[in-house]
């Protein structure tokens, strides 16, 4: 498939309208109860929308027209209101977990669900300012096993960090410090951390247990160090929803990004 000059002109040339997406939405948001807990994070209100609502007409405008939800926890609420998407201009299915199997093990869930060679993944409580037509582009170029968005903050300690080699391959993940959620925002150098926003190569679900509760973050991404893992940097606007501070934050700064 990589090997030759034909296949590589059909994989850069595929509109993004091919490309499916698959969006995390399943997970029970245990950080942000205090501020909302009836209902996947996804579903927290956010300048009188839903958070989901602001992914939706992102991958949208971007041409991504098939996606796919990763759903668990009181999943109705999310199919009630979206059923199969026809109403914005999309096509939606559902892969529903039944028990929690974690950010990986939702995907190797709604690994049949895929068609294409490759595929966006987006988390569903966190929002990328990012041109996903570029970061394809990327992608294709480094012939990537996985492409991740790497975001530049200043306070990183909620996260841990992304280590990048001068060709953008990914060398090492820092994990978050012990303590790091009591410390107050930091006014050091920018950082890089990931963004939730990913491209995957289809192959890249082979790396993933079946049937087990598996993080991407800790379980599938470290250990792929070496082994054709790029980091997609940019400066785009980053918010993370789960937790209550950003959460409050997102109110005004997100509808804000999109009215402009």
């Amino acid at each position: 498939m990589r090997g030759t000059t034909n296949s590589k002109s059909t994989h850069t040339s595929a509109s993004l309208e091919k490309c499916q997406a698959l969006i995390l939405a399943g997970g029970l948001g245990t950080r942000l109860r205090s501020a909302f807990d009836v209902g996947p994070k996804s579903m927290a209100p956010v300048g009188g929308r839903y958070f989901l609502e602001y992914l939706l007409d992102w991958l949208r405008s971007a041409g991504i027209r098939e996606l796919i939800l990763c759903v668990g926890h009181k999943k109705s609420q999310i199919q009630n209101w979206l059923d199969d998407g026809r109403e914005w201009g999309l096509h939606i299915r559902y892969s529903v977990e039944k028990k929690l199997l974690g950010t990986a093990g939702a995907l190797k869930l709604a690994e049949k669900m895929i068609s294409g060679e490759s595929c966006f993944v987006v988390n569903g409580d966190s929002f990328l300012g990012i041109d996903l037509k570029e970061m394809y582009q990327f992608h294709v170029k480094h012939r990537s096993l996985a492409t991740i968005a790497l975001a530049r903050v200043r306070n990183s300690a909620r996260y841990g960090t992304v280590q990048l080699d001068r060709k953008a391959r990914i060398v090492a993940f820092r994990e978050k410090s012990a303590g790091a959620s009591k410390r107050g925002p930091s006014s050091g150098n920018l950082q890089l951390i990931n963004g939730g926003v990913y491209v995957l190569e289809k192959q890249f679900f082979d790396a993933i247990p079946p049937r087990k509760a598996v993080s991407l973050e800790r379980d599938v991404f470290p250990p792929l160090v070496g082994k054709n893992l790029y980091g997609f940097v940019t400066s785009g606007y980053f918010i993370d929803i789960g937790v209550p501070a950003d959460f409050e934050r997102a109110q005004t700064e997100l509808p804000k990004r999109f009215c402009a």
